[in-house]
């Protein structure tokens, strides 16, 4: 059927499985099927070895095949060539592995699919591509290489689970900052739950190394949209003395600061032209990854 391709995009259905090479490849099934049934311009539906001719370019490498089915003027692309870098950092702090008890797909499950599936896409593109893992420092960094063998080296480095105690990430961009060598594009994935002006203040002097910087914001989705009862029962641990609450206020306060929280990030990166998404765990892959292929393609 034609809408099939879309459950290859949930993470619901992502994450009946454990192999993320796996998953990888049916995620960007799913996405370049959704391209072709969409009216999204400017990304082909192959992962493209040319790129397009420029008044001043070679002739040399014109793909003539291509130009007599499309009579467009195309050239062949090699493997030490590299259109744009790229990096790629997740964030491993210990909240990341929260996950709902009705949902066995955490934020840290999330984040590694997005940054496997983003890894993919750009080194299919002939793009370098870094990757890091940072906490409450930066724990270790793979440079930016554009073969295949480097695409396999950055996905068996995001399938480690490991996460690091820590409730201040903040720091750690110091040191991503001395990784940034080349202009380029940087994605960061995380939570972003800790204090909003320092994290705030750090990432915005990454701009200063030429970045076009892409964050993606994760929550939990029972995390963002709290799962109570109409009731919480609460038990004062000294007294055993119970209290029986009424959660619609509760949860309303909750939201509201939560969508606050969100909102600073929103506004303070808008205002900067930093592309912010926010996505829960239970959005489908498509939504960020089209974010990834229009910067890329602003590039």
């Amino acid at each position: 059927m034609k809408e099939d391709y879309k459950k290859y995009l949930d993470p619901a259905f992502v994450s009946t499985f454990s192999n993320l090479s796996l998953t990888t490849r049916m995620v960007l099934k799913g996405f370049m099927l959704g391209i072709h049934s969409s009216p999204m311009k400017g990304f082909s539906a192959e992962f493209s070895e040319h790129k397009q001719y420029n008044d001043g370019d070679s002739t040399r490498f014109v793909d003539w095949k291509i130009f007599g089915r499309t009579e467009k003027y195309f050239l062949k692309q090699f493997e030490d060539e590299t259109n744009i870098y790229a990096n790629i950092f997740l964030d491993r702090s210990a909240s990341m592995s929260f996950r709902s008890e009705k949902f066995q797909y955490s934020k840290l499950d999330y984040g590694k699919q997005l940054a496997a599936a983003i890894s993919t896409i750009l080194i299919n593109q002939k793009d370098a591509v870094g990757f890091g893992n940072y906490a409450d420092t930066l724990k270790e960094y793979i440079p930016q290489r554009s073969s295949k063998q480097h695409l396999k080296n950055i996905l068996i480095n995001i399938e480690n689970d490991e996460v690091f105690n820590t409730h201040e990430t903040y720091a750690s961009f110091d040191e991503i900052s001395m990784k940034l060598h080349k202009s380029g594009i940087l994605v960061i994935l995380s939570d972003l739950l800790e204090e909003s002006d320092k994290l705030i203040s750090r990432i915005l002097t990454l701009q200063k190394r030429q970045q076009d910087i892409i964050v993606f914001m994760i929550a939990d989705d029972d995390e963002y949209n709290l799962q109570l009862g109409d009731h919480l029962n609460m038990i004062d641990s000294e007294t055993n003395e119970n209290l029986i609450v009424k959660t619609a206020l509760l949860k309303k306060k909750y939201k509201e600061i939560y969508d606050e929280h969100i909102n600073k990030f929103k506004k303070v990166f808008t205002e900067k032209k930093i592309y912010f998404t926010f996505v829960t765990t239970r959005t489908p892959f498509h939504i960020p990854l089209r974010e990834i292929v229009l910067v890329r393609g602003k590039k």
